[in-house]
């Protein structure tokens, strides 16, 4: 058989985040049931601590395919998602809907919410503010959050727990597997090997996630760049920016900043 390879290299960390989330949905039958284990076990710590403020509505503002925004609607949660990624936010309705849920979902950077919310929630949760690049996009970002807290609402994200960066770092991909290739996975005509390989950097790991696409007699490879996680801010760094944008009551909890608006 001869194949014709064409080989794509995402650099643009959205258009890297919209590749990554178009495979991982194809071959979710694969990992799906081992995630689900994951996404509870981090969830978990979060509800714990939405449930002792008054909290009706969530706001997960980063929110990915769905998996944890369920869980939110699980708990009885009246609950919205969003994400910068157009592939996310298409397939995490279809993946609601499978779960007996009917849940908005709609694309929007942190910076947009203030525009595209339509509404304000009693608690704003999201898993990757931390892994913001710029610290003037951080500050722009907190301001929208802001916007569409109500007021006495709570904004929650992870973050490190120490000052030492570098220490986070070298943990962190001490712990990794450098690379990893995952069984092929066919459906229909295509068949995709996802090869996930690791590179230490200075402000985190880089993942290059290797989407190895054959399709009828062409094989072509997609190449999705992402800094996860990015490494880059301590806790100083984010108490600094949401007490300038007038949250109060900023403090850190097993890995988590809560902010009271």
């Amino acid at each position: 058989m001869k194949y014709y390879v064409v080989t794509r290299i995402y650099l643009d960390e959205l258009k890297a985040w919209d590749i990554y989330w178009k495979w991982r949905w194809f071959t979710r039958r694969m990992w799906e049931s081992e995630y689900w284990g994951e996404v509870r076990a981090a969830v978990k710590p979060v509800l714990d601590i939405i449930s002792k403020f008054d909290v009706k509505s969530i706001l997960d503002c980063s929110c990915g395919l769905g998996y944890k925004t369920i869980l939110f609607a699980e708990a009885g949660y009246y609950v919205e998602g969003s994400d910068a990624s157009r592939e996310a936010v298409k397939y995490a309705p279809k993946l609601a809907r499978e779960h007996g849920f009917n849940i908005r979902f709609f694309l929007s950077r942190f910076d947009e919410l203030d525009e595209k919310c339509g509404r304000s929630y009693d608690c704003i949760w999201s898993d990757y503010f931390d892994e913001i690049n710029t610290y003037e996009y951080l500050m722009l970002s907190a301001k929208a959050i802001y916007s569409v807290l109500k007021e006495g609402g709570i904004f929650m994200f992870t973050a490190p727990n120490k000052e030492e960066l570098a220490e986070i770092i070298e943990k962190e991909w001490k712990s990794r597997r450098k690379i990893t290739i995952h069984p092929p996975y066919k459906k229909g005509s295509i068949r995709v090997i996802h090869v996930e390989v690791a590179e230490k950097t200075s402000e985190g790991i880089l993942e290059n996630n290797i989407f190895l696409i054959e399709e009828n007699d062409s094989l072509r490879a997609e190449i999705a760049q992402i800094m996860n996680p990015r490494i880059k801010w301590t806790y100083k760094n984010f108490k600094e920016i949401l007490a300038k944008i007038g949250f109060k009551d900023i403090h850190i909890y097993k890995g988590l900043i809560i902010a009271v608006k």
